[in-house]
């Protein structure tokens, strides 16, 4: 698992683990743990080495968090906006332009680095992108 991977998989268990504090305290908001065992599935699937299973992954959590969203809107401010970004597709429909074009400027510095073939330390680009 590359940095960049591992970075937004921690992030996605993080988002679990803030989810289920949240089940816990309000037994109506997810009676069945649906949503904590589909986002335990993506953690998963993400977590695969296979390029198809990736792939199959990044589609589903495009799907996943657009449902959460347009079904849970109180609960956005859970979400980092890093997820948003990894998963694209639908879900940059909940970000502005201006942060897009810092996702964008981030992603333009790693395929850079990779170009070059240097080391890119995804975390520290963000840091300096966003500050």
């Amino acid at each position: 698992m590359n940095q960049r991977l591992a970075y937004h998989v921690e992030l996605l268990n993080q988002l679990a683990l803030q989810l289920a504090k949240l089940e816990n305290a309000d037994q109506e908001y997810n009676q069945e743990n649906t949503i904590l065992q589909q986002l335990g599935q993506l953690i998963e699937s993400l977590k695969d080495s296979s390029a198809q299973q990736y792939d199959s992954a990044v589609f589903e959590g495009q799907q996943w968090f657009y449902r959460f969203l347009t079904h849970n809107p109180e609960l956005a401010p859970a979400i980092h906006r890093d997820l948003l970004w990894f998963f694209g597709g639908e879900c940059l429909h909940f970000m502005p332009d201006e942060e897009i074009e810092k996702y964008q400027m981030l992603d333009d510095a790693m395929a850079e680095a990779m170009l070059r073939n240097v080391p890119f330390n995804y975390t520290l680009s963000r840091e300096q992108i966003f500050k």
